[in-house]
């Protein structure tokens, strides 16, 4: 095993969505609201894989939310990922990684503002590769964005391990070959599957 592929959301950093959203609304009516409307809409799905921008994705939105929601839709799909916080315990085993010699890559479903607020989360300076579905056309767990992957990193899928917190994404990468184990907020958990798999640190 040569190298560790990470996810990005409640691995790489902390985001619990509800607490999330609810730093935007006051009632449990607007929470659901954007929720379902926003986080749960094809919109998202679109700007994950780049085919919509910010500003189309809000104009569709707001056309189905109440008018009081518009400006926090605009709000929170701009801000979206920019006040999540980072995952120390995680920071610090990526660290062990990379001083251990294994090949550390993010992959991740996210938009365009990845490059904006990926200065914020420690973790992503240690990749030797960063594949993001907005630029690449493809979404976890598409067989295509698995592919897209290892040819762009030049990476055998055997020699890989894959820690993401979707047990859809993990399963998709063990077609191919990419051993991996679901991400439960549990770092102990974590280090046992990594050691049970060869990964030494």
């Amino acid at each position: 095993m040569k190298n560790v592929v990470f996810d990005m959301g409640n691995v790489l950093t902390i985001y619990n969505q509800a607490d999330y959203i609810r730093s935007y609304v006051n009632t449990e009516e607007d929470l659901n609201i954007i929720k379902n409307q926003v986080c749960s809409s094809v919109e998202w799905i679109s700007m994950d894989r780049g085919t919509m921008t910010d500003e189309e994705a809000v104009n569709s939105i707001c056309k189905r939310v109440p008018s009081k929601l518009h400006e926090t839709v605009q709000r929170f799909i701009r801000e979206f990922r920019m006040k999540q916080e980072p995952n120390p315990p995680m920071e610090n085993l990526v660290r062990r990684l990379k001083e251990a010699g294994y090949g550390l890559y993010l992959m991740s479903n996210t938009s365009h503002r990845f490059r904006s607020f990926s200065k914020n989360i420690a973790s992503v300076a240690y990749m030797d590769g960063i594949w993001i579905s907005c630029e690449r056309g493809y979404l976890k767990p598409e067989k295509e964005a698995y592919i897209d992957f290892f040819e762009s990193f030049n990476l055998n899928p055997r020699e890989c391990f894959f820690v993401d917190d979707s047990p859809a994404n993990i399963e998709a990468g063990m077609s191919f070959g990419m051993k991996g184990c679901v991400y439960h907020q549990d770092m102990e958990e974590l280090e046992r599957n990594l050691k049970a798999a060869g990964i030494l640190f």
